[in-house]
């Protein structure tokens, strides 16, 4: 008798501005999942936060990217209980509404397994400012930064911008794929760079800004988690920095994989991103970014719970470096979030 292929919910779309990041990872994830091990069901979050099963964006797998409203049927809310039969979640759902541990919540109410990072870690990880808070007592350097919540700047927003000086990065607090960031060092950029990151959230990081190498971390594993190899980011070929289209067009930048470092720093780096999972109480898989200070300093910047899977993406790149193929990275998180 031939064994049961596990039913996997293939998660992905959303409501948030990374929602084109998430349905180029949909489509990738369902491109690679082995067929013959995993009963795939798509299920695509629309703008509206409707569910659509059956996607025709992942039908149009090789072809253009689908940015459109889905037409096919919704799932009803009664219908939603059918989730149940399902024996995992995948999750490709990036930014608010996705990796913040709102769907990880909902999954947790209808007992589905998921994968990657928990509700709690999850949240947190979202939360730059608070993330950094919890990593630097921990044994995690960062920068310097400053917490501004709209409704202060806009009472304030003289004094604020009268205390900004030098070169700095300004940010949405909790967005990611580099949405929302300026990198500013004219007085009179300042505000617009600021509106500019409250576009996409409600408060901004402002933080000086650090000349170095870009350094990115994936780790793998749950409890028992592993630092995959290390890559160094060359985001010049379109970008001055690793923004939006650097990460996702077509040769935005050079990845350089393993990393040229000494032994020393490799291994220093690999055990902060390791820290940086395990501190947070991370699952499944995390990229954690850094900067290489001319000093040799590492600081951290940001940890991702949902790393992308695109084909321009870092995980997948990182974990074919050290012999694990795509279709076998997949499985393993799906592993992994069966794992009690």
């Amino acid at each position: 008798m031939a064994k049961r292929k596990l039913k996997v919910g293939l998660f992905f779309g959303g409501t948030s501005a990374e929602r084109n990041v998430s349905l180029r990872t949909g489509q990738t994830v369902a491109k690679y999942l082995d067929t013959k091990k995993f009963d795939v069901i798509p299920i695509e979050i629309d703008l509206s936060g409707k569910w659509l099963i059956d996607s025709p964006t992942i039908k149009q797998i090789g072809k253009n990217m689908v940015t459109k409203r889905a037409t096919t049927r919704e799932l009803a809310p009664v219908e939603k209980n059918a989730a149940r039969a399902l024996d995992v979640a995948l999750l490709a759902v990036h930014g608010p509404g996705g990796e913040d541990g709102t769907i990880q919540g909902m999954l947790e109410l209808l007992g589905i397994p998921y994968t990657c990072s928990g509700v709690m870690a999850s949240a947190v990880a979202m939360d730059k400012f608070r993330t950094k808070r919890l990593l630097s007592a921990g044994g995690v350097p960062a920068l310097p930064d400053h917490l501004v919540a709209r409704s202060d700047f806009e009472k304030n927003s003289t004094k604020i911008l009268k205390r900004l000086r030098g070169k700095i990065v300004i940010k949405p607090n909790k967005m990611g794929s580099s949405l929302g960031v300026t990198i500013v060092s004219k007085k009179q950029l300042f505000h617009k760079a600021i509106k500019q990151a409250f576009r996409y959230d409600d408060e901004i990081l402002i933080e000086p800004y650090a000349v170095g190498r870009e350094i990115t971390v994936p780790v793998l594993g749950n409890r028992d988690a592993e630092a995959l190899p290390v890559i160094e980011i060359l985001p010049w070929k379109k970008s001055t920095f690793y923004d939006y289209s650097a990460k996702y067009e077509e040769g935005g930048s050079e990845h350089v994989i393993p990393a040229p470092l000494p032994p020393r720093q490799e291994r220093e780096v690999k055990a902060l991103a390791v820290l940086a999972h395990k501190l947070l109480g991370c699952r499944g898989v995390t990229r954690s970014d850094f900067i290489l200070a001319p000093n040799g300093q590492f600081y951290f910047l940001e940890i991702n719970t949902i790393p992308g899977m695109t084909p321009t993406s870092l995980v997948p790149q990182s974990a074919a470096a050290a012999g694990i193929s795509f279709p076998r990275l997949l499985e393993k998180l799906i592993r992994l979030a069966l794992v009690k």
